[in-house]
Parts: structure tokens; sequence; C-alpha cells
């Protein structure tokens, strides 16, 4: 395999559209699918035994030993820290994809769109992009106002991410190699772009976003 190649491992419970995303994924020389897997527990042992660039997985993927969605996710990015994300989700609601956002997943694709645009957001996470295929960033432009998730930088929706999980400021800046300082600055930016001034404000948000909890799969 050549160098510039990415592996990628494909996640999804439903067996046609693991077909359809190997399809497009081999109709591009550059990316490698190295294994799928049907549910979770099939997936962890997957990354386990070979090195992975870059997981696409279905957002909701039930029965699996791992659970799925925002669980899984966070789970797998602790375990595998240089692993690179893109959501594959039939469920096209603002609420998941602002909850995604901010969870630092933002590379994002409807299961209703061309899975062309798969392939175009596996180079987005590969490079520290965020991709929104087009029935997504839909949804983000909703009643033409984007959503206020959309506006944070990568470093701040990790910062966010950590503070929702009750992670001090210094651990914080510890865990990501920055200075408390800049850890600081981060969040307070984060802050005023998501429109919340306190902490209360933001575990709010966070709440109704479903980002602490997971958000309605219904």
């Amino acid at each position: 395999m050549s160098e510039s190649n990415l592996r990628v491992v494909i996640a999804d419970d439903h067996p046609m559209i693991r077909l359809g995303l190997q399809a497009a994924l081999s109709s591009e020389p550059t990316l490698q699918c190295i294994g799928t897997a049907a549910e979770s527990g099939e997936l962890m042992r997957l990354l386990e035994a070979k090195d992975c660039d870059v997981l696409v997985s279905d957002y909701a993927m039930p029965g699996g030993a791992h659970g799925d969605g925002l669980d899984m996710l966070t789970l797998l990015r602790d375990l595998f820290p240089a692993l690179k994300f893109v959501i594959v989700t039939g469920l096209d609601q603002l609420a998941l994809v602002d909850a995604l956002t901010v969870a630092g997943f933002p590379q994002i694709v409807s299961k209703g769109d061309a899975l062309r645009h798969v392939v175009a957001a596996v180079w987005a996470a590969q490079a520290g992009r965020s991709y929104s295929s087009p029935a997504i960033a839909a949804l983000q432009q909703k009643n033409g106002e984007p959503s206020r998730t959309r506006a944070l930088s990568p470093r701040e929706l990790e910062v966010i991410r950590l503070h929702l999980q009750g992670v001090p400021i210094v651990e914080i800046a510890r865990r990501l190699g920055r200075s408390k300082q800049t850890v600081s600055t981060q969040k307070v930016s984060a802050l005023r772009k998501l429109g919340v001034t306190n902490d209360a404000q933001l575990f709010t948000l966070a709440s109704e976003l479903g980002v602490l909890n997971g958000p309605n799969k219904s």
C-alpha cells in the first residue's frame, strides 16, 4: 500500500449501506477499505486489530457491546486518539447535527445525499476540516440562520467537549498540550460564539442539544 493511501473502516448495521459505502470508497484509488463492522463490538475488535486512519460510521447502530451514538464515538476517540471520524446518518435532525459538532465530530454526511460526499468527508476529516453534505448543510442553515456551533474552531470544540465532561482547565491543558491561558481563552471564545455567558447557560445548551446524555434517536 502506498504511504499516501488512507486506511478506512466502515461501520453500519445495514449490509446494503456497507456495500454502497465500500463502492464509493473504491472509486477513489488513494482510499483503502480495510474492514467493515455491523455493530460496536465488532468495530472495536477491528480497530484493535488493524491500524486505521479514518472511521466512516453510522450514528445509530443498536445492539453492540459498546453502544452507539455519541457514547460509542467518544469512547473510540479516547481509545484511538489518532483516528479521524466521518459520521453517516439517516437521522437528519438539527439537534443531532449540533450535538455532533459540539462534541467534536463535524464531518457529517446524510444518507440521503450522494455517496460521493463520503469520499469528500473522509479527506476533510484527515485534513482536520469540517464537512457537511448538502442535506446536513441545509439543516445547519435552517430558517436562514447557521447553527451556532459551526462558528467554533476544532480546538474550541475540543475544549468545550472536555469542559462539559467536567475536566478542569488545568487538566484540559495537559491533555491537549496547550497552556492554561490558551485553554481559558479558547473556552471564553467558544462561550461567546455559542451565545452564552457562563457555565450554567453552557450546560443548559448542551443538555438541550443532547451533548451530555446523547441526542434523542427517535
